[in-house]
């Protein structure tokens, strides 16, 4: 539900070898309309099957490369045949078959064949980054082992070729991208790529008979081919984008600074309440409304903390946050004691010590990540008052068994939390946070509820529409209230992967994408029909509970940016509709392409306040 900085990056090393980051696997191809094919508008009309293996996930990385074949031929034809029948209208869900075409092509040794469906993708991307990088490392490392040798020879082929290829690329467009791809793999190991599997994926095959779904198996197939190819071209990959980094010291130019404003203290100014609907807010950091707020635990039973309790993690505090602020200077390609302090550990960690940590990662992102959140929101707005509902949803690998009484609870949680900001006199309400169906179908597969991944797609869209129906009915229940939604972090569609809030169409709802300090797209972000504006959600500095500041990266982060702007209408001119606010951002901002860049500083003079 909530993507935190630290842990999706880190989830990437323990989960997905051979990643999506800049370079390491292809992306995916524009859908094209075309006659005959089954037109798929959504994730919940796409296939689902399962395929039987013959041993835990984890136990297939080292069996001889035979004892897959039989299983990778059948998904290989399944996912041809999904690609040859299937006009599927999003690039994320293409990617993921192509992906995985990709990756049988390469466990197989057929490389030229793995390149081919590179470069078929490339070309299709819409972000000017991932038109340049998608696929490169990847596609230089098989001409690598395509003009063989032994490996200290095929190490500097691919030195010569990959640092040529990135070379060339202007660094003003593709250097966050790569900063982020050297980041992935410094904290590439093998020990935590196989206890990463061994307990994400080993339990849930357990449970589910050794019948697992498409997912587990491409999962399988990609982390054999990251230990015996990307693993060993490792460090040739970081050596070169450390020497780009090194060699490109320029700033980026800032867009974003000037269309910001502070609101004068002891102005005309009325306060505003901000709500913050997160995973906890440390509320003491800023102004509170009189009502502070309310929180969930992770059953969506009522709680009492609105910071998120750490509960065994506790005594580990001081590193986790160390470890924290060094993922965030790795994304940033800052060398900083944090950054190797973060290498060094997940180094060092042993198979069995990767459960704990990924947990602890979990929850050190999610004790943060709403009062991050909050001080965004209130940056330059004196009059801001906050709320806060906390929602400390599990940081636990195994995921909470779903079911209707559960989904009936959730839906209860939300009526009570939009209940609760209007008591508070909410006048926005920021919610940095999504989901879809696809969190309960991956929940009821783990757990084997049941017959067949069919079923599991019906009992799990079934639990996600009474909170889908309870959210929405509450949002458009609340029209005083205008409410924020973070688009989410997976560069996919969020209409397609029907996402909630992010998808929601509402008069007093608008859903935010990120840009970064330029008015760039970023890699990450989530787009689609629902996503109306745009605004800067890239190493963003705010507070995390006690005080302390740091820089985060998400849509999270541009969300509340968005909240901030409404806020300051509302604060300046109470008599505005939320309606009539979202109509006074939407004319302020700036369009390029699909980037609808909001600016405060033209928005507020629209609205008739002088600045």
């Amino acid at each position: 539900m909530l993507h935190t900085p630290v842990n999706v990056m880190v989830a990437v090393v323990f989960a997905a070898p051979m990643t999506a980051s800049a370079g390491i696997w292809p992306a995916a191809a524009s859908p094209l309309i075309q006659a005959g094919k089954k037109v798929i508008t959504s994730a919940d009309q796409l296939p689902r099957r399962t395929y039987a293996i013959p041993k835990l996930p984890s136990e297939m990385l080292p069996v001889p490369k035979a004892e897959l074949d039989s299983v990778l031929d059948q998904l290989d034809r399944d996912v041809a045949n999904d690609l040859e029948t299937l006009d599927i209208r999003d690039r994320a869900a293409r990617a993921a078959m192509l992906n995985a075409r990709a990756q049988i092509a390469i466990h197989r040794g057929r490389y030229a064949e793995a390149q081919a469906l590179i470069r078929q993708v490339r070309g299709e991307h819409e972000k000017a980054a991932e038109k340049l990088t998608s696929g490169v490392s990847l596609e230089k490392l098989l001409d690598a082992r395509i003009h063989g040798g032994t490996l200290q020879e095929q190490r500097a082929h691919f030195r010569t070729a990959a640092a040529a290829a990135y070379g060339a690329m202007p660094w003003a467009v593709v250097g966050d991208v790569l900063k982020s791809t050297k980041a992935t793999l410094e904290l590439l190991s093998r020990e935590v790529t196989i206890g990463g599997i061994k307990t994400t994926l080993d339990p849930a095959a357990r449970n589910l008979h050794l019948e697992v779904p498409t997912a587990t198996v491409v999962t399988i197939v990609s982390a054999r081919n990251s230990l015996e190819h990307l693993l060993p071209f490792r460090d040739d990959a970081v050596a070169i984008l450390q020497d780009l980094v090194d060699r490109n010291q320029v700033a980026k130019a800032d867009v974003w600074t000037a269309r910001l404003v502070t609101l004068p203290a002891g102005g005309a100014g009325k306060p505003v309440v901000v709500g913050i609907w997160d995973s906890g807010t440390d509320v003491a950091l800023f102004a509170a409304a009189p009502l502070e707020g309310i929180a969930f635990d992770d059953e969506m039973r009522p709680a009492q903390a609105l910071v998120r309790p750490m509960g065994s993690a506790e005594s580990r505090m001081g590193a986790l946050k160390q470890y924290m602020k060094g993922s965030m200077d790795l994304q940033a390609a800052i060398d900083s004691p944090e950054a190797r302090a973060l290498k060094q550990r997940i180094a060092s960690l042993r198979q069995e010590e990767v459960k704990e940590f990924m947990e602890d990662l979990g929850a050190i992102g999610m004790w943060a990540h709403g009062t991050h959140v909050a001080g965004i929101a209130v940056e330059g707005n004196p009059y801001a008052r906050v709320t806060a509902v906390a929602m400390h949803w599990s940081n636990r690998v195994e995921p909470l068994v779903p079911g209707e009484e559960r989904s009936r609870r959730t839906a209860a949680a939300y009526r009570a939390a939009v209940d609760a900001f209007r008591k508070a006199g909410a006048r926005v309400v920021n919610m940095s946070w999504r989901y879809g169906p696809q969190l309960h179908e991956q929940a009821l597969a783990y757990h084997n509820i049941g017959s067949s991944a069919q079923e599991r797609r019906d009992i799990a869209n079934h639990l996600f529409g009474i909170e889908k129906q309870a959210l929405e009915e509450a949002i458009a229940g609340a029209p005083e209230i205008l409410f924020v939604a973070g688009a989410g972090n997976e560069d996919n569609d969020a209409d397609f992967s029907q996402y909630i809030p992010a998808g929601l169409e509402l008069p007093n709802l608008v859903t935010a994408g990120a840009v970064d300090q330029s008015g760039t797209e970023t890699s990450f972000s989530t787009f689609g029909r629902t996503v109306a504006v745009h605004a800067n959600g890239f190493e963003v500095p705010s507070y995390v509970p006690g005080g302390e500041k740091m820089k985060f990266s998400g849509t999270s982060m541009a969300s509340p940016q968005v909240a901030n702007l409404a806020a300051k209408l509302f604060a300046m001119k109470p008599e505005l509709t939320p309606v009539q606010a979202r109509t006074l951002i939407l004319q302020g901002a700036g369009k390029n392409g699909r980037v609808n860049l909001i600016d405060p500083r033209r928005t507020l003079e629209l609205a008739g306040i002088a600045l």
